[in-house]
């Protein structure tokens, strides 16, 4: 059980840690992202998952002020955007979901990997002491002229990147109780801590429960040995006694 606790600890130190470590930073220092940090990051995004492996996503990075500005313009002016020292713009390719998978390719599927992508994007930015925030907010035809989109392409998403100058609380966020059901939609799960991988909470119950009875019953045998060895200690004494009036 110490074994599995601590191997739940070691898991959370990782990737789920990174997870619930990610912020969306909206304000940023005056300070320039190191290239090679930038290309771990557009290589966590070409690692992601998408549909047929299509990889129909393209990254545009954009590090010049008037560019970064004509961006902020695009996304309904929320002009904190250019101050972000690294921006990416994440469009797709949609001819090729489109054509492998219709309709639904298009509109659903692309939309789906560049989200993906976008993702992956930023828990390398947070692994690598950065901030980071997605953007989905903006005018498509301003952005396709800000940073000159092809037709063939689409811009799906706008990814600021930099070294965070605010601290972000964790933001409130729902049990996972409430958001998970079993086999069937809203069929509540009876006993979450031990069906949604949280059973160290359940163990740690059990421990308890079971760490209580056990002294409740060493106390007892305490208490009846003490007895006992009175009881003995009596009897012996009456024997003495005995053998000083038999002598």
């Amino acid at each position: 059980m110490v074994e599995d606790k601590e191997m739940m600890e070691a898991a959370e130190g990782t990737v789920l840690n990174i997870i619930k470590k990610r912020r969306s930073i909206r304000k940023y220092k005056d300070v320039g992202v190191e290239w090679d940090k930038v290309v771990q990051i557009l290589e966590a995004g070409r690692f992601a998952p998408n549909a047929g492996n299509l990889q129909e996503w393209r990254f545009v990075v954009v590090t010049e002020k008037e560019i970064k500005r004509s961006i902020a313009e695009a996304c309904l002016k929320q002009y904190w955007i250019e101050t972000a020292p690294v921006i990416i713009v994440i469009c797709a390719m949609t001819e090729k979901p489109e054509q492998f998978y219709g309709e639904r390719g298009r509109k659903v599927y692309t939309l789906e990997n560049c989200a993906m992508a976008a993702e992956n994007m930023m828990l390398v930015a947070t692994d690598l002491g950065l901030g980071s925030c997605v953007v989905g907010a903006f005018d498509e035809g301003m952005m396709i002229n800000a940073v000159g989109i092809l037709p063939r392409a689409k811009p799906i998403l706008v990814l600021t990147v930099g070294y965070a100058d605010e601290k972000v609380p964790i933001p409130p966020k729902t049990v996972l109780e409430t958001l998970v059901f079993l086999q069937k939609y809203q069929n509540r799960i009876k006993n979450p801590n031990m069906v949604l991988w949280d059973w160290s909470l359940q163990m740690e119950k059990y421990v308890k429960e079971a760490k209580g009875a056990a002294e409740s019953g060493a106390s007892k045998l305490h208490e009846k040995i003490k007895h006992h060895a009175a009881r003995l200690k009596e009897h012996i004494k009456k024997k003495m006694g005995k053998g000083e009036e038999e002598s």
